[in-house]
């Protein structure tokens, strides 16, 4: 009976939904996944939110996806099973798993603590497992999942779970740029583009006490922003409204991925040593430097968040009640083809969810 019983163990599917190739369809998925080892966890998939990146990923707009390819990288579970060596995570507790399920360990930036800069990091899917059961690690398009324990952040009981994966993705990408910056209350913020991530930085930036304010091609966000936190509202395409708050940011967070932008509208809205930090993905960035030299302006990008950082990030969202908004549906191949759908459209407000019963 027990040797039955680990047979039927080793040949357990997991039930998934998945792309078969570039540009297809969500389909109905299953695999045997490679046994648990001393160092995981299996849960069971609550929920997972549907990120642009995943629509990019399904598509290959960046090259290298491998098919098939299960999606989704803001999972909420609970954990069933537990590794020989898991001491932190217990049975029945709810965790959330974001982009990034490993890195080497080894490097100089996994040694100073900064794991998501480590050029041998692990992905929740798409990455090369070197098992021919599962090669790829396959995401939270999923009933169950299997993670190393270490990836796995416990969810404070103050949110709920629909709403806890966005912020494994959105929250961590926004958060993590006034974390590393030195952004403190007092000063002067504007969030560049108001949608996904534009609506989850309002919010922290608020909360941390910083006067924020929204600056969009769009006026009709207006009531939104505020309703986030906005204590202000620019018209970018509006020459008065812009020339008025010239030299008067300290930061100024980026989270537009259009192209066409005329950067240097936005560093003339900083003061000498300010800080335009970009986060959203354009397909280029083109600017003269003369307002980066003459103000001493620094330009740079932000990318995830280290151990401590998503940790830290979680508990300020459960103290200061900062979650996005979400839309849901049901985790089926049908609906997860309408989210991407609504996604590609861009007519989620803000982050599209889906939801196993």
């Amino acid at each position: 009976n027990r040797t039955s019983k680990i047979t039927m163990e080793a040949n357990k599917k997991f039930q998934a939904f998945a792309a078969y190739e570039a540009k297809g369809e969500i389909k109905d998925f299953s695999y045997v996944p490679i046994s648990l080892k001393p160092d995981e966890v299996e849960l069971r998939v609550e929920s997972c939110g549907v990120c642009h990146s995943d629509l990019h990923q399904v598509h290959n707009d960046w090259g290298g996806a491998n098919y098939p390819l299960v999606p989704g990288h803001e999972i909420v579970g609970t954990v069933e099973k537990i590794g020989a060596e898991v001491k932190e995570l217990k049975v029945g507790m709810r965790v959330g798993v974001g982009p990034q399920t490993g890195s080497c360990e080894s490097c100089h930036d996994c040694g100073r603590g900064e794991e998501q800069l480590c050029s041998a990091k692990i992905k929740s899917y798409n990455t090369a497992t070197g098992d021919s059961q599962q090669p790829y690690t396959y995401g939270g398009f999923s009933k169950r999942l299997r993670v190393r324990a270490k990836w796995a952040f416990p969810i404070p009981e103050e949110i709920p779970s629909e709403y806890a994966g966005p912020l494994l993705c959105a929250g961590i990408t926004t958060w993590t740029p006034f974390v590393h910056n030195k952004v403190r209350s007092g000063q002067k913020v504007g969030i560049c583009g108001f949608g996904g991530l534009g609506h989850m930085a309002v919010q922290f930036a608020a909360k941390m006490g910083c006067k924020t304010y929204v600056i969009t091609r769009s006026p009709n966000k207006k009531k939104e922003a505020e309703k986030f936190g906005a204590t202000g509202f620019i018209v970018s395409a509006d020459e008065k409204q812009m020339h008025s708050h010239a030299r008067s940011f300290d930061f100024l967070l980026s989270t537009i991925s259009g192209d066409g932008v005329v950067y240097e509208d936005f560093f003339k809205l900083l003061r000498p040593d300010g800080i335009f930090c970009c986060v959203g993905l354009p397909p280029k960035i083109s600017f003269k430097p003369n307002l980066l030299v003459v103000n001493r302006l620094t330009f740079c990008g932000s990318y995830l968040a280290s151990h401590s950082e998503i940790k830290n990030m979680l508990q300020f969202c459960a103290k200061h009640k900062v979650l996005p908004q979400i839309e849901t549906l049901k985790m089926t191949a049908e609906n997860a083809n309408k989210a991407l759908e609504r996604v590609a459209k861009n007519s989620v407000r803000y982050r599209m969810v889906l939801v196993n019963n």
